[in-house]
């Protein structure tokens, strides 16, 4: 037996080619789908209509009625890619057992097949569907430098593909030389350590965050002797990664910032940028969304001329948002120098710095290097909020463990009451374990000399990745040189290629990467490395 429904209100069966076509349907509608697998139907298959623009699959949960009886049930997952994922499922006397399975993502069509036990099993699941958005005339053209293609349909797409060669450079995880995302050994027995830890239990932290980890937070981006923190006109706060940090931040600049009346602009973005952050600020009601020129394809490096000139001529007052290190996506950097030259125009201009830093310490190796632009801005006395994540330096992607540092002259406590206030209408409050995991690395110093010898460890990985494919590319011939390759540093890197280039890669190539060739290097390993150099050349010199 199955059924689908779109989750609203009123719960109503719905086929998936009714869900596709209907027009009362959003843009983007949650389908939930159950099946039940016994020993006289142990199969079930889902299959998703081919013309949905994207589907993704989540189980979210498998359970065993009170009839299932004690022995081991085994569920077999396929997905489209192929995959068998076998789920173990233990009953016990005297209850229902459930496994949640909040990350389990498929591709259709998934078939479920009970393998051991007579059932009954029941899973419930979700599917997830994009309808297209309609465009008005000329809107296709309004910004070149808009990402139209999302990194999530990239990634699907890539998982759809069963070419034996693809490779997948548009994701935002360190991957590694083994092709996937692993552990960091000091952060998996951590994790091992507090899940065993007797004297801590479950519990709600506080609004803001655990105060351990904002404050070790607030320390590895400013510096303990940093002048905000002796001077007590900094704080931070948890947040659900670092896009909660961005939302959070847009939603104090508009209670706070220019608080004779409700702020709304303008803000400033680098152009291009992630895709994600137009959105985020729009969502908080920041409607003023403009861009300052940053890179220049060309060079294929930061165009520090370009940039200063917009910031100059910049409304007064406006927010502009930075990349402290790790650029999203060309990975092009400013040196000190020109960060100085950007700090003396926001100061004249009375500009307000929102920095990103997503990536501290993966970009150069250290940690100090990486926040330098944050730390100067501060030595200045100018106020800037700064949101920062530890998904890539502590490779706690699912874990969310955001902060948002924010440095003030005034109005210290009011700021922090509305953010207070903000937060609980935003999360409530924030997940634990990841912030415990960075929280207990950075309070302890011999832990903090091993998390940062790894982080090192990373970047250097990612710097011998871009001098490999660099020799690569420079043995292949063709005009041009190659050292904006490893210029930068940490994960990202951009060629500049036009589109037609970047959809020979996709199509022809089966390589997945971002609109004008930005790539995530660590992604590039020595199995690849040859056909990704090979292909990178073809596209660039071959008349497509």
């Amino acid at each position: 037996m199955t059924s689908c429904y779109v989750e609203n209100d009123s719960v109503a069966s719905i086929s998936l080619s009714e869900l596709s076509s209907s027009s009362s349907v959003s843009d983007r509608a949650c389908v939930h789908w159950g099946c039940v697998l016994s020993g006289s139907e142990n199969t079930a298959v889902f299959q998703a209509e081919n013309d949905l623009l994207e589907n993704q699959f989540f189980i979210k949960t498998i359970c065993l009625s009170e009839e299932a009886g004690d022995e081991m049930h085994i569920v077999s997952v396929c997905d489209g890619v192929g995959a068998s994922k076998p789920l173990p499922i233990a009953s016990l006397r005297h209850c229902m057992p459930m496994i949640s399975f909040p990350g389990l993502e498929l591709i259709p069509p998934v078939t479920f097949k009970l393998c051991s036990g007579k059932g009954p099993v029941f899973i419930s699941a979700q599917h997830i569907t994009l309808n297209p958005i309609e465009m008005t005339e000329g809107e296709e053209d309004e910004d070149e430098d808009v990402f139209i293609s999302s990194e999530m349909k990239l990634t699907e797409d890539f998982k759809r593909d069963t070419h034996p060669n693809k490779v997948n450079l548009a994701g935002r995880e360190y991957v590694g030389e083994h092709g996937h995302t692993t552990w960091l050994p000091l952060v998996r027995k951590i994790k091992q350590q507090i899940a065993t830890d007797p004297t801590l239990f479950p519990e709600y932290p506080p609004i803001l965050g655990i105060p351990e980890f904002t404050q070790r937070a607030t320390e590895l981006a400013l510096g303990k002797d940093s002048p905000a923190i002796v001077e007590s006109r900094v704080f931070g706060i948890q947040t659900v990664g670092s896009t909660g940090a961005v939302r959070l931040g847009a939603e104090l600049l508009r209670s706070w910032y220019c608080s004779s009346s409700s702020w709304s602009g303008p803000i400033l973005l680098s152009s291009p940028c992630d895709d994600s952050l137009t959105g985020t600020f729009k969502a908080a009601g920041i409607e003023d969304v403009q861009h300052y020129r940053y890179w220049d394809a060309e060079s294929n490096d930061v165009c520090v001329e370009n940039m200063v000139h917009d910031l100059e001529n910049a409304p007064e007052r406006c927010v502009v948002v930075l990349f402290a290190s790790g650029h999203h996506p060309t990975g092009a950097e400013l040196s000190q120098e020109d960060w100085k030259r950007v700090a003396e125009v926001m100061m004249k201009r009375q500009l307000f710095p929102f920095f990103l830093m997503s990536a501290q310490g993966l970009c150069s190796g250290s940690l100090e290097q990486d926040a330098w632009a944050v730390r100067h801005c501060v030595s200045l006395g100018l106020e800037l909020l700064c949101a920062q994540s530890f998904s890539y330096s502590f490779g706690l992607y699912g874990e969310r463990v955001g902060h948002l540092l924010c440095v003030l002259k005034q109005n210290m406590l009011a700021v922090q009451s509305q953010a207070e206030k903000l937060v609980q209408t935003l999360w409530s409050c924030p997940p634990m374990e990841g912030a415990r995991v960075v929280a207990t690395i950075l309070s302890n110093p011999a832990h903090l000399v091993e998390w940062q010898e790894s982080v090192k460890g990373i970047a250097e990985h990612c710097m011998l990745i871009r001098e490999r494919l660099r020799e690569r590319l420079r043995l292949l011939g063709g005009p041009g040189r190659w050292d904006h390759i490893t210029k930068p540093g940490g994960l990202y890197c951009c060629f500049g290629l036009n589109a037609q280039q970047v959809e020979f890669l996709i199509k022809r190539k089966h390589i997945y990467l971002l609109p004008h060739g930005c790539l995530n290097v660590s992604a590039i390993n020595s199995r690849n490395l040859d056909y990704v150099a090979e292909a990178i050349h073809q596209a660039m010199h071959s008349q497509l």
